[in-house]
C-alpha cells in the first residue's frame, strides 16, 4: 500500500519573526495534526529547495529501475560517507544565483517510516506476512547536518508529528521533524554546495505499506526581482484517501495588477510506489471556480507523487547518490502555468490548492505557497511593520528593484480580518515614510502628489474606472506613463503631502478604494 508524505512548498532584510501563534489551514480527520501557519514573507527574492532521499535498494549507488516500487524493495540505509558515527547519510547540492544578496530564511525537514528497526516478510496465501525485529528508537529528532566545506553538527529539531502514538497510523509508525537553521546559513562562509544529512532513522527491510525516508532544506533568499513575492508556509499531518481529500485555503496576499501572475509551489512526499496511479494535486481557476490538476514533462496529472526529485519538468540529479527512483520520496518544485492568467487572477488575494487519491492513500505534511504580489501592496506591508521607516524612505520602488538589500523584508503572523481601516494620522511612520522617500520621475505631468486610486495597462478598464469615479461624484483624472505605458487614475494632484496623505487615508476605510496610494512625483 502507497505511503505518502507531501510536502508544498514557494522578505529579507531588517527583520525576520517566526510565527509562533498560528492559524489553522484544514480540520484533519483519521488522525493526524491540523496544519498551521510557520512563516509568511514579503520579499523581494526567491526560494531554493533541496534534498535527497536516505533508504534505497544500495548504500551508495544510484536506483534508476521506475518499475519497482519500495514496498516490494528490501530497503537499507543510504551512508555515502566513511563517518563511522553515521549509519545514514545523503548529499544535494544547493545553487544560489549570482545576484544572490542574503538568506532570509533555511528550514530543515526530514521524514520517514519507522515502526521498528528492521523488517522481514513472508508470502502465505498469496498475502504477506510482515514482522519486525528491534525496538524503534524513542529519539528522532536528532541528526547530523553538514554545510559546504564543514564538518558535521549535531542538530535537534521539533517532532512535529510521530505516528507511532497514533493508532491510525502506528502500524507504518511515520514520523516527520524540522528545525531552523536559517542561522546556520547566515553564518557558513560558502553557501552554495554540498549539504549532507545522517543519522535520520527509519525501518530497514520490508515494511507493511514500504518503507521510505528522506530529507529536504528549503531556503528563502534575498534577490533583485522585478515584483515583490508573497511566500507562505505551513505544516502539520493529515490522512489523505478516497474518502478525504484536502483542501488547503492561501490568503494575505494581493497578486500583481496587471501582466503574467507567476506562482509557484514546491512539494515533498514519502509515497511508497513510483508507478501506482491515481494521486492528483490541483489548483482552483480562479474565473469559474474548477480545479486544474497540475503536471508536467516529469508528474503526470494521475500520477503526480511518483518517486523522484524535480525542478518543473527536469530531475535533479545534483545528488548523491543521484537515483531516478527514490524509493518513495518525493520533492517538486513546480510553476503553475498560468496562462492568460486563468487560475490566478490580476488583483487575486486568495487561492486553493487540492489534494486527493482515487486508488490509494497519503500524507501531507507541509505546505507553501508563493506568488508575486503588487507593489503599493507591498509598500503597505513596508509602511505598517517596518520602524526604521524614515531611514529607508528615500529608496524608491526603480531602485528597490535593482537593490532589494537597502528595503526591509517582513516574516509576520498578522492576518488580514474581514475589512476595516483605521486612519493613520500625519505623526504616523505611512507619513514620514511619504515625506521622506524619493520622488518617481515621470514625464509628461506635474510635480505633486497624487492620489491614486488604480492603475491599468489596459486603456480601456482605465476609462471605465475613471467614468465610475466620476459617477460618484469625484473630479477623477489619469496620465500615462511613458516608461511603461500604464495608466495611473488619480483623484487629487497636490503641492502638499499632507493633503495627499489625508484624502488617502479617508478613502481607503471604504472597501471599494482600499488600494488607493499617494504617488510623489517628479519633485527631487
Amino acid at each position: 500500500m502507497k505511503k505518502l508524505f507531501g510536502l508544498l512548498f514557494i522578505i529579507t532584510g531588517t527583520y525576520h519573526v517566526m510565527a509562533q501563534e498560528t492559524e489553522q489551514l484544514n480540520s484533519v480527520t483519521n488522525g493526524g495534526l491540523a496544519f498551521k501557519s510557520q512563516n509568511e514573507f514579503y520579499i523581494f527574492g526567491d526560494i531554493a529547495v533541496i534534498g535527497n532521499n536516505i533508504l534505497s535498494q544500495d548504500d551508495k549507488d544510484a536506483f534508476n529501475d521506475l518499475t519497482v516500487n519500495n514496498d516490494d524493495t528490501k530497503m537499507r540505509y543510504v551512508d555515502i560517507d566513511r563517518d563511522t558515527e553515521t549509519f545514514s547519510s545523503s548529499q544535494a547540492t544547493l545553487t544560489l544565483p549570482d545576484d544572490f544578496k542574503k538568506i532570509a530564511y533555511a528550514g530543515l525537514y526530514w521524514t520517514a517510516t519507522y515502526a521498528y528497526e528492521k523488517g522481514t516478510r513472508k508470502e502465505q496465501k498469496g498475502n504477506y506476512d510482515y514482522r519486525g525485529s528491534g525496538e524503534r528508537s524513542t529519539i528522532i529528532n536528532q541528526i547530523k547536518f553538514k554545510l559546504p566545506n564543514q564538518e558535521y553538527q549535531d542538530i535537534t529539531g521539533e517532532v512535529i508529528y510521530d505516528g507511532s502514538t497514533d493508532p491510525t497510523h502506528a502500524i507504518n509508525a511515520p514520523y516527520v521533524c524540522y528545525a531552523d537553521v536559517t542561522s546556520l546559513l547566515k553564518q557558513a562562509e560558502k553557501k552554495s554546495g554540498d549539504y549532507v544529512v545522517a543519522n535520520v532513522k527509519a525501518t530497514e527491510g520490508y515494511l507493511s505499506g514500504g518503507s521510505a525516508a528522506g530529507w529536504m532544506l528549503y531556503v528563502v533568499y534575498q534577490s533583485p526581482t522585478d515584483n515583490p513575492k508573497y511566500i507562505s508556509t505551513y505544516h502539520g499531518f493529515a490522512l489523505i484517501n478516497k474518502q478525504e481529500p484536502l483542501d488547503l485555503e492561501f490568503n494575505n496576499f494581493k497578486s500583481v495588477e496587471k501582466g503574467s501572475v507567476k506562482t509557484t509551489v514546491v512539494l515533498s512526499a514519502l509515497e511508497g510506489d513510483s508507478s501506482l496511479e491515481g494521486d492528483d494535486f490541483a489548483i482552483i481557476k480562479q474565473r469559474d471556480g474548477s480545479f486544474q490538476s497540475l503536471s508536467n514533462g516529469a508528474r503526470y496529472q494521475q500520477n503526480f507523487f511518483n518517486s523522484s526529485i524535480t525542478n518543473n519538468s527536469i530531475k535533479n540529479r545534483d545528488r548523491l547518490p543521484n537515483s531516478e527512483n527514490t524509493l518513495g520520496f518525493d520533492i517538486a518544485k513546480l510553476d503553475i502555468p498560468n496562462y492568460n492568467n486563468a487560475i490566478i487572477n490580476n488583483n487575486t488575494s486568495q487561492t486553493t490548492l487540492r489534494l486527493k487519491t482515487q486508488s490509494d492513500r497519503f500524507y501531507l505534511y507541509f505546505t507553501a505557497f508563493q506568488t508575486e504580489i503588487a507593489q503599493n501592496y507591498f509598500d503597505d506591508i513596508v509602511q505598517d511593520n517596518n520602524p526604521n521607516a524614515s531611514q529607508t524612505a528615500n529608496v524608491s520602488p526603480e531602485i528597490v528593484r535593482s537593490q532589494p538589500e537597502t528595503v526591509p523584508s517582513y516574516n509576520t503572523k498578522k492576518k488580514r480580518q474581514p475589512y476595516s481601516y483605521t486612519k493613520r494620522g500625519l505623526k504616523s511612520k505611512a507619513f514620514r515614510y511619504l515625506q521622506n522617500k524619493k520622488s518617481t520621475a515621470i514625464a509628461g505631468i506635474e510635480g505633486g502628489y497624487y492620489v491614486v486610486t488604480g492603475v491599468f495597462a489596459e486603456n480601456l478598464r482605465a476609462k471605465k474606472w475613471t467614468d465610475n469615479l466620476i459617477t460618484k461624484g469625484f473630479k477623477a483624472n489619469a496620465f500615462i506613463n511613458p516608461k511603461n505605458s500604464w495608466n495611473y487614475v488619480y483623484l487629487l494632484r497636490s503641492d502638499t503631502a499632507e493633503e495627499a496623505f489625508k484624502m488617502a487615508e479617508d478613502l481607503k476605510t471604504n472597501y471599494r478604494y482600499r488600494d488607493t496610494w499617494v504617488l510623489k512625483a517628479n519633485l527631487d
